[in-house]
């Protein structure tokens, strides 16, 4: 009896270690396979970093052949793509990031460059956008957004007074900044990054720095209440006081550094009192506005404008950007992107 108990113990407790020494197996096999892992994120940063586009590619597509699923690795290989000039394969995997996670700005930010480059200028623009939509405090993705702006105005003023057809002549010179950490998946604020250098097309991207923490933040964009009354108004106002030469009232719908192309304030404030108040009516309307982009703070906002006075008429399509200023809402710039 004594010998069965002692056999059944001794079988109990070797039971029990066979069980703990499988468990510790699996538990350092996860261990190593995390370390793995991490091991070979950073040496795909490390190929980026050193322009080594094309090792970096070959380094995410084995991963991705063993986690096929792992975002950072799917977004590292999209941004070695895109730089070794591979853009339909960065393309791709930017359109599964944005499918299976909508809320990080960072690939929306650079499949608009690549769509800028292909001459897609509203999927860049809308894809930009977006991206502030996720995440309003990215200066980059501002920053991108403003130069594709200033592209399409001048390129429409340039078709407007030249015969030439060229319609490339102007948004070849954008260069754009692509962003190559996923912040959105962390709480840090990226810095922007240093411009693209000019190269020979397809568009250069741009070596993308450390990441540091952005002081300058824009607030998160949330509805609106009366969006029609908040910002459609004082444009309406705008307009008014436009078409009755309501001077004053026209120049303080303007933030009070405004310049437009001129050297200063005062400057450009002369130059519109000149256009303005010559003689002869003025008759402005504005229809089919559209706004782009929202927040407590900032506004983008689309619309056709049609000016008519004795010695000139147009019709154009105007994107005006607000700024709430003293909780009033302010013109900080605005662009013509087409003549209709």
């Amino acid at each position: 009896m004594v010998s069965g108990i002692l056999y059944s113990s001794i079988l109990s407790f070797f039971l029990l270690l066979v069980t703990m020494l499988r468990l510790s197996v699996v538990l350092i096999a996860c261990l190593l396979s995390s370390s793995v892992q991490s091991n070979t994120i950073q040496q795909l940063e490390a190929e980026l970093k050193k322009n080594r586009y094309s090792q970096a590619a070959k380094i995410g597509l084995a991963m991705l052949r063993q986690q096929p699923k792992d975002i950072q690795a799917q977004f590292l290989t999209a941004v070695a793509f895109q730089q070794n000039r591979q853009p339909e394969i960065a393309q791709r995997y930017y359109l599964q990031i944005i499918n299976s996670n909508p809320e990080l700005p960072e690939p929306r930010n650079n499949l608009a460059m690549i769509y800028m480059d292909k001459g897609q200028y509203d999927e860049a623009i809308n894809l930009l956008i977006t991206s502030l939509k996720t995440h309003p405090a990215y200066a980059t993705v501002w920053q991108n957004l403003n130069l594709l702006y200033q592209g399409l105005a001048s390129e429409a003023y340039r078709k407007a007074l030249s015969k030439e057809n060229n319609s490339r002549s102007v948004m070849d010179k954008i260069q754009l900044s692509a962003l190559s950490t996923l912040y959105g998946s962390t709480t840090q604020t990226p810095e922007p990054s240093k411009p693209a250098p000019k190269k020979a097309k397809p568009l250069q991207l741009a070596k993308v720095p450390a990441p540091v923490a952005e002081t300058k933040t824009i607030k998160a964009i949330v509805p609106a209440e009366n969006t029609q009354d908040n910002i459609i108004k004082p444009l309406q106002d705008w307009a008014s006081a436009w078409s009755q030469k309501k001077f004053d009232n026209y120049i303080n719908a303007y933030a009070k550094d405004y310049k437009g192309n001129k050297a200063s304030h005062q400057a450009w404030v002369n130059y519109r009192r000149t256009r303005i108040m010559k003689a002869g009516g003025i008759n402005v309307q504005l229809t089919r506005f559209k706004i782009k982009s929202h927040s407590q703070s900032q506004a983008i906002i689309d619309f056709h404008q049609s000016f008519k006075s004795p010695t000139y008429r147009d019709n154009v399509v105007k994107r005006i950007y607000l700024t709430k200023i003293n909780n009033h809402w302010k013109i900080t710039r605005e662009t013509t992107i087409a003549a209709l």
